[in-house]
């Protein structure tokens, strides 16, 4: 019942936007099982600055493997169809954004670091494919930019606080507006029929407790996230706060304290060296 009052205040506050006009094409054509390559390079080809940001996410060191990719049939066929469809949605993403300020920059360099993170973190442990902890870093604060498009005069007030005292984003919405961005990204998820574990991610990512998820990696995403988040904020990726590791429960994941450590220099060298590549 609290979910669909939550539900409801948030539809009535909050204009959910449709995905842009090449995601929605890219995604029915990817829901055919007859569809090819080359018509979903078709698609994708007709939108320029589109098809360029989805080959310099294609081009990042975990994907391009150390060859170049120059086409986008090549990064259809390296990525998969299965993360082709996620990393459309991450891709368009810009998109969305009605306007681009000084927030926006950082919170797209934020989920630039959480990416990268993520995927480290990923490989490290074993318990996620890396390209799907990139994509799940790319999205993970969708609902930060839908709050900032719909409602900017109420979130511009969340922003400055957030910047002025250094406390959390979520305690923050919480407070100011009833709700928070996991609320209205999972809203965001469900109408955009986003597949399940990018859902759960983006609803859950801050969470201390999970419901019970049919699929046991799910818990798992959401903790990498959870991790590669405060590993940028600690960084200063994007937003600076510092997080405590005794707050991140990195036992759970198998990490020790000097591993993360080593994480965190390693998130910072990579991002360095693949800002400029990646600002897409």
């Amino acid at each position: 019942m609290k979910e669909d009052t939550l539900e409801k205040i948030i539809l009535e506050t909050v204009d959910i936007q449709s995905l842009p006009p090449v995601a929605m094409k890219v995604l029915q054509l990817m829901n055919n099982e007859c569809s090819s390559v080359t018509e979903l390079e078709k698609i994708i080809s007709m939108d320029q600055a589109f098809s360029t940001r989805l080959l310099r996410i294609a081009n990042s060191p975990y994907y391009g493997r150390g060859r170049r990719v120059d086409t986008v049939s090549t990064a259809i066929i390296l990525i998969g169809f299965n993360t082709m469809k996620s990393l459309v949605i991450a891709a368009s993403l810009k998109d969305l954004h009605r306007k681009f300020g000084l927030f926006e920059q950082r919170l797209w360099e934020h989920s630039l670091g959480v990416s990268i993170a993520a995927s480290l973190i990923a490989t490290e442990t074993k318990m996620l494919q890396p390209e799907e902890a990139l994509v799940a870093g790319l999205i993970h604060d969708v609902g930060k930019t839908v709050l900032n498009n719909s409602i900017p005069e109420s979130y511009s007030l969340v922003i400055e606080r957030a910047y002025e005292e250094g406390l959390p984003f979520l305690e923050l919405e919480e407070q100011m507006l009833g709700f928070n961005h996991c609320n209205v990204g999972g809203l965001i998820a469900r109408k955009w029929k986003l597949p399940k574990n990018l859902e759960v991610v983006i609803e859950y990512h801050h969470s201390e407790t999970f419901p019970a998820f049919e699929e046991s990696n799910f818990e798992v995403a959401c903790e990498i996230i959870k991790m590669a988040d405060a590993i940028c904020l600690n960084l200063g990726i994007g937003f600076k706060r510092t997080v405590n590791i005794s707050d991140i429960g990195i036992e759970g994941l198998g990490i020790s304290t000097g591993s993360f450590v080593r994480l965190q220099d390693e998130v910072k060298r990579i991002y360095a060296e693949q800002k400029t590549q990646l600002m897409v």
